[in-house]
Formats: C-alpha cells, structure tokens, sequence
C-alpha cells in the first residue's frame, strides 16, 4: 500500500511538473552579448485551426460540424439518424413499461387484480419484456455511435478542406493486353501513370 502511495505521489509530482513547464510565459529571451538583452515575444497560439473548431463544435452541440464544413446534406442525416433513434428509444421504454407491467400482473397472486391481457402468459411477457429492454439498449449504443461518427466525419471533412490539390495532376490510365513481362508471363491489366505537368 505503501508503495502505491508513493509511485502515485511520484506521478504526480512528475505531471504537476510538466504541466507548470508547459504553462511558461509567453516570451523567450535571446541575449545579444554586443548590446543588450532583447526579448522577442513568441507568436501567440490562441487562434484554432479549422479541423480542431469543427470537432470542439460537433462536440457541443451533433451537426453543427457538417453545417460549418457546409455538407448540409450530412447534417440532415445526422438529424435525421438522431431523430428515428429518439423515436425508437421511446418506442421502446413506452413497450417496455408495458410488458414489465404485464409481467408484475401476471405474477401477482392476489385473486383482487384484474387481467387485461388473459391470452398473453408470463413467459410470453417477460420474452417482449426483454426484447424491448435489448432494443432500448442498443439504441442507446446507436446514440453513441452516431454521436462519435459525426464528430469524426466533420474533422474528416474539415482537414480535407484544407488539403491541397495540385490542378497540375493528372491520372492516365492505359489497358495492358496480352503484354509480356519477364517473370510473369503474358497477362491483362491495367497501367495508371500520374503525371505532373
């Protein structure tokens, strides 16, 4: 115990240390031995590159990165996968309350409850019961994924923004039939060439 509660100790010292070098002030000092010292300000890193934006901003608030990257038709379906996975989660809370419910009626043994469904038996309430309860669950997993997903796509989409491509590229592609090569025979196939005028 003892030893854990020194290697913690000693991590964090050593990530409190790291974090107080990483806070340094803002300025660097560059001596010029011939005149006098002279301080140069660093550049000031407050402005966020645009992939880091669009992700803090799909992060806060689903579709807004697709909005941002202007992919309207992304956002829809983001909305619109939000939109039926709400619909199925209360779909399947409403359905199973209702079975749960069913079940806990079916249970009781008290001759003064009364049936309303006489032709469902226990064993098939608790089967729907669990059904729905399996169909909550993964919907709540769909939610996390589509949630993640559009947080990818929209940092996806905004780093490709800012790729450059080179209007000097060219791709030509040339069918290759019945060529010989030493080693491989005769085949067919394809030759892609990229050229840069």
């Amino acid at each position: 115990m003892k030893n854990c509660l020194g290697v913690i100790l000693i991590l964090s010292l050593s990530i409190f240390s790291y974090a107080q070098a990483s806070l340094a002030p803002p300025y660097v000092t560059d001596i010029n031995y011939e005149t006098t010292a002279k301080i140069t300000l660093r550049k000031d890193s407050t402005n966020w590159s645009r992939p880091k934006k669009v992700t803090v901003m799909a992060m806060i608030f689903p579709g807004v990165g697709q909005i941002y990257n202007k992919k309207y038709w992304k956002a829809g379906i983001v909305y619109a996968g939000f939109g039926g996975l709400m619909y199925s989660y209360k779909l399947s809370s409403d359905s199973l309350a209702k079975y749960q419910n069913i079940l806990i009626t079916k249970l009781n043994k008290d001759s003064a409850t009364v049936d309303n469904y006489p032709t469902l038996t226990a064993a098939g309430a608790a089967r729907s019961r669990d059904f729905y309860r399996r169909n909550r669950d993964f919907t709540i997993i769909g939610f996390v994924a589509l949630y993640a997903l559009q947080i990818i796509d929209a940092n996806v989409d905004a780093h490709l923004k800012e790729f450059d491509i080179n209007e000097n590229l060219s791709l030509h592609i040339s069918p290759d039939i019945m060529k010989t090569r030493p080693g491989m025979g005769t085949y067919n196939g394809l030759t892609l060439t990229l050229h840069l005028r």
